[in-house]
This record gives C-alpha cells, structure tokens and sequence, in this order.
C-alpha cells in the first residue's frame, strides 16, 4: 500500500491535486498503524494532520464512552481531520480504531509547500471542505463548521493558518 495510490483515490486529493502534486505531497505523507482501540485522534487535542483510512475500521464519536455522542463510522477511504489539517483547529472528535487500521497521514508541514506553489488550491480546498462539512452537519447532526467560522472566512482561515497572504 503506496501513499500516492490512497491520496490519488480519494476525491479531497485527486479532485483538487495534479499528477505531479499528488506525486509531491506523497513523498511527505507517512502510513500509519493503529491497533484495535487505538486513538487515531483525541478530542480537543491540537493537531495539523488528517488521515486516510487505507485499511480497518474506525468510530467517530465526541465525549466520552459512557456519555459521548457517536457521529460516523468509517472504514477504507475515509478521511478524518481535515479541518485541523487544514486550519490547525483543535480536534472535534475522537475518532477509536475498532479493528487494525492502517491509515496515511497528511501533516499541514506536506501540504505547505504544495499550497505555496499553487495559491488558488486555498479556495478550492476551502469549498470542498464547506461543502464536506454541511453534509455531515445534515447527515449527523454535527455542528463543526458553523460553530469554527461562526461569519469568519474558510479560505482567509487556512492562508492564515499557512503563513500565506490573501
């Protein structure tokens, strides 16, 4: 399992990335492995990667196990953290391996240079991530973006976030 093949299968990469883009951000991502009831991510917690699962099962859920909420469960193709990845916003849920899980991990660091080659990636990645998040907000009842933007502006957050001039 080749971070290129995961990153060039899953629509938040290969929608918005180039061959020789996906080629470059693969170099600096890393495969991952999680035992069973493993945290991939904690709740709360900083963070400035996201993950794709390649292999396993994952629950994502918010509180904790007695009296937390479950939002999704997910399996191979299924990206978590994209919004710390992208915004360095702190952790909005804990997402639990609930078998072996590999997974490739995207740090903010990767995608850097990627981002400071091509600036008008910002502003698509910043759609697909708002449009990605209403879907959930509709299908799970999640209050992500609407409470992390609360009238702030997606894109202008992530130039931010990358050091990157608007």
């Amino acid at each position: 399992m080749q971070p290129r093949d995961i990153l060039a299968a899953n629509p938040f990469f290969a929608d918005l990335l180039g061959p020789a883009e996906l080629d470059a951000l693969a170099k600096r991502a890393a495969v991952r492995t999680f035992p069973q009831g493993s945290f991939l991510i904690r709740e709360d917690d900083a963070g400035t990667s996201l993950f794709i699962i390649a292999d396993g099962a994952v629950d994502i859920d918010t509180g904790d196990r007695r009296t937390g909420k479950h939002i999704a469960s997910g399996g191979p193709g299924t990206i978590v953290g994209e919004m710390s990845l992208m915004t360095g916003a702190r952790r909005s849920a804990n997402v639990i391996a609930t078998s072996d899980v590999t997974a490739v991990e995207v740090t903010s660091a990767a995608l850097e240079p990627i981002l400071a080659g091509s600036p008008a990636l910002v502003d698509r990645f910043a759609e697909m991530l708002t449009a990605r998040q209403a879907e959930l907000d509709h299908a799970y009842g999640a209050g992500g973006l609407g409470g992390l933007l609360a009238g702030r502006d997606l894109a202008g957050m992530i130039r931010g976030f990358f050091g990157m001039r608007g």
